[in-house]
């Protein structure tokens, strides 16, 4: 029988999320996938660290209280254009791997300075999301960017030298399921 009968009954499949994010300056992103490279390498990760224009500090996700629905994109903008704050610097220190599931772990790069102003961002993108009709998202925050996602785990160790950059912008990403990849839907810059 060369016909194969399909059991989906046309459900389509889940729309690609959106969330707001930061993007580390190009040489900082540079020096993150070095370290990442080195802890692949030190602690035997198999997988394959995130590139520069993959990584990013997550923010906010975008969605209403019942899931994705038409419209959550322009609400997003609309949010975003609200938001008023002036740039800050950031810098990371310490390398650690979060134990969320036993299959696969992210191991990260914490924030040692500008947690403050990030929560502040964040807070502001949460009030305005909210204004539109979304989500504001969980209230607990941990600034990271992750460097890999992985089986293995890299003891936490302290930098000797932090990696950080200026905030100067945050931006609006879309994830591509199974692609490992973000599509960049806006860009904002920061402002007082």
């Amino acid at each position: 029988m060369s016909e194969q009968f399909s059991f989906q009954f046309g459900a389509a499949s889940p729309p690609d999320p959106f969330f707001f994010a930061l993007r580390p300056a190009a040489a900082s992103a540079q020096t993150m996938t070095e370290l990442a490279t080195t802890c692949c390498e030190r602690y035997g990760l198999s997988e394959r660290p995130y590139n520069e224009g993959r990584l990013h500090l997550s923010l906010a996700a975008v969605i209403s209280r019942r899931g994705p629905r038409k419209g959550d994109l322009e609400a997003a903008l609309r949010a975003a254009a609200r938001v008023r704050l002036s740039p800050f610097p950031v810098a990371f220190n310490r390398v650690r791997t979060f134990h969320i599931r036993r299959d696969k772990r992210p191991t990260v790069l914490c924030c040692c300075a500008g947690a403050e102003e990030l929560t502040d961002l964040r807070d502001a993108l949460r009030r305005a999301l909210t204004r539109e009709g979304l989500w504001r998202g969980p209230a607990g925050f941990e600034p990271h960017v992750t460097l890999v996602w992985g089986r293995g785990s890299v003891p936490s160790s302290s930098l000797e030298e932090p990696i950080g950059w200026t905030v100067e912008d945050f931006v609006l990403l879309q994830t591509v399921y199974g692609k490992g990849r973000q599509i960049e839907r806006g860009r904002w810059l920061l402002r007082a």
